[in-house]
């Protein structure tokens, strides 16, 4: 390979490593601010609390019962109501992602 093709694919790969750090972080804090508007008025959205409702499951024990790979595409088709506190609503992929993102980062105990 070329010295210059060396060093564009290295500098490449060391200037896309923080972008796409960052582009996740920025996820992370897009879905928060997402599930906190949409869903915090009934789910305990962050990493300690109660859910408001105590039917309601936190979210962050979501994985314990839900593939939130799967989640994406429920949330994409529009979250069906199975209770009647529940409303309706349907997020772009990039929110669906976002969302997700955002759950992902505070699974656990």
């Amino acid at each position: 390979m070329a010295p210059t093709l060396v060093l564009r694919t290295a500098l490449s790969i060391f200037l896309a490593a923080p972008i796409g750090k960052a582009a996740a972080q920025d996820d992370v804090e897009r879905g928060l601010a997402l599930v906190t508007r949409l869903c915090a008025e009934c789910h305990a959205v962050g990493r300690t609390g109660a859910s408001p409702n105590g039917r309601a499951p936190t979210f962050r024990s979501l994985d314990d019962h839900t593939d939130l790979d799967e989640f994406i595409g429920r949330l994409r088709q529009g979250q069906q109501a199975n209770h009647p506190d529940r409303p309706a609503f349907r997020f772009s992929r990039d929110d669906a992602e976002a969302a997700v993102a955002y759950l992902r980062s505070i699974q656990g105990p």
